[in-house]
């Protein structure tokens, strides 16, 4: 039997949504349940998502979303794909670095090596006096706020890796320079991660640590610095002994200075982070480091982000639950739903599991509930409960994971890893 076509796919895989509110659905055998499902080869929507990213998202966002006058990249476009004047951030900035240079990767970015040498350029304005990152600019590109924030250093880390491995010339430097300012200011004397900022503060975020375990695993794959994954194996120590709920298998978001749970907080989990961790867990841990025992963690994360984080109504992942899968906001972001996707990418194969149906379930669901509502090139960044729109306009910071998620779909098949 031949390939079906992209459009047949998805017209099976929203048939597949209503045959799982079956009560005999569980009983079935998979070739019962999916007579011709089962043979769906990998990447069944590749054309579609190629089409969207070559031909829609790239081309506006490289047009419409750089800031060729004022430098750096618009921090959003309205629904009408006109840029809205804002605050530029350095981590949007670092973030829009990081989707150019996945995007040339991928060949639909013909124009990469300039935007990305134009986006380095307007991050570089907003170094600090000691080497480290500024976290916002003003209009005219100068620095607005010089808070050493650990997320911002992280998300510049992780944008310097991809650039570095998309060939700009001053990447690598950068990125040295980086890393050593976060180990002089930001380590934690404590030896317990990193601080949230240089100043520090009393409130701990696990979340800043996953930007930086993510940042130092990219930074190793592209440099092959070895401290670097060392510094990932200790993150991932954190991890075990603060940060993971053996009890009720969640990931707290916000701690005091001991890394002890925030009292009013400490149960709030946001099932996006809980993909992200899966999702480096066996992408970063089992199969960069090679420590396969941190799969155990991968799959309970992810049972748990789906069993409780997964609005039954959308089939979209919540902004927040509680870590006893209590939603908190309904909400449902693109984010989080890309995040869902690699996380399913990543996972297949392991143990066994086939995770090609569920892929392409939720990326039908990302396309339909977030991409498909928009213009050409943007989409509906947050929906509620019930699935209708509720975002103000089109956050520049969410491309990167879009073009990420899509970039690790179209490799399906490939040995998983950080490249993008």
């Amino acid at each position: 039997m031949g390939q079906p076509s992209t459009c047949y796919a998805q017209k099976l895989l929203y048939g597949v949504l209503l045959l799982r509110s079956h009560k005999s659905f569980d009983k079935l055998s998979p070739h019962e349940r999916f007579p011709i499902l089962v043979n769906i080869a990998p990447a069944a929507q590749a054309d579609r998502v190629m089409d969207w990213l070559s031909n829609e998202a790239i081309p506006l966002w490289s047009t419409q979303g750089v800031d060729w006058r004022g430098g750096g990249f618009q921090e959003a476009l309205g629904f009408d794909s006109v840029p809205l004047e804002q605050t530029k951030l350095m981590r949007t900035t670092a973030r829009q670095i990081h989707a150019f240079s996945v995007a040339k990767g991928l060949g639909c970015c013909e124009d990469g090596d300039n935007i990305i040498d134009h986006g380095i350029a307007f991050m570089r304005k907003g170094r600090t006096k000691r080497g480290g990152w500024g976290r916002s600019f003003n209009p005219d590109g100068t620095l607005l706020d010089a808070t050493e924030e650990t997320y911002d250093q992280a998300c510049v880390l992780l944008a310097l890796a991809h650039a570095h491995q998309a060939g700009h010339p001053d990447a690598r430097r950068l990125g040295e320079e980086t890393i050593e300012f976060l180990d002089r200011y930001l380590e934690d004397p404590k030896l317990t991660g990193f601080l949230e900022t240089s100043e520090g503060s009393l409130e701990r975020r696990s979340s800043s640590q996953m930007r930086l375990l993510e940042a130092f695993l990219a930074w190793y794959q592209a440099t092959g610095d070895r401290s670097c994954m060392r510094k990932a194996a200790d993150l991932g120590g954190l991890f075990e002994a603060h940060f993971f709920n053996s009890r009720t298998w969640t990931i707290g978001e916000f701690f005091d200075d001991f890394w002890m749970p925030e009292p009013e907080r400490g149960n709030w989990t946001a099932p996006g982070h809980l993909f992200e961790w899966a999702s480096l867990m066996a992408a970063g841990f089992a199969a960069t480091i090679g420590q396969q025992d941190m799969l155990i963690y991968a799959r309970k994360l992810y049972s748990f982000a789906i069993a409780s984080g997964i609005s039954r109504t959308t089939g979209l992942a919540y902004d927040m639950v509680t870590s006893e899968g209590q939603p908190l906001n309904r909400m449902s972001s693109a984010w989080s739903q890309a995040e869902a996707l690699k996380a399913s990418i990543v996972l297949d194969g392991v143990d066994g599991q086939d995770m090609g149906l569920e892929t392409e379930e939720r990326l039908a669901r990302l396309f339909r509930s977030h991409i498909d509502p928009a213009a050409q090139g943007l989409w509906i960044d947050r929906v509620d409960e019930l699935g209708a729109p509720a975002a103000a306009n089109v956050p520049a910071g969410t491309l990167h994971r879009l073009v990420v998620v899509m970039s690790r779909y179209l490799r399906l098949g490939q040995t998983p890893d950080l490249a993008a």
